[in-house]
């Protein structure tokens, strides 16, 4: 998981420290509805995953990203 809020603080431009696997979407003012879509597109290509797009609701948290990972 570190390595995974390594690459997502670097993606929100945000000190690492401030996010955890709680860190919900809207919780910090860079996560709004535009960087939802570059997260995904961003995770999608750095960890060779495909999000199904009726998934896309249920991305609340920085865990429920991670779990498409596991």
């Amino acid at each position: 998981m570190n390595q995974f809020l390594l690459f997502v603080a670097s993606i929100f431009e945000v000190e690492p420290s401030t996010l955890s696997g709680d860190t919900e979407y809207n919780s910090i003012p860079q996560w709004d509805s535009l960087m939802q879509l570059r997260l995904i597109g961003e995770i999608e290509d750095k960890y060779s995953v495909e999000i199904p797009i009726d998934e896309i609701p249920n991305l609340k948290a920085l865990s429920d990203f991670y779990a498409w990972l596991q």
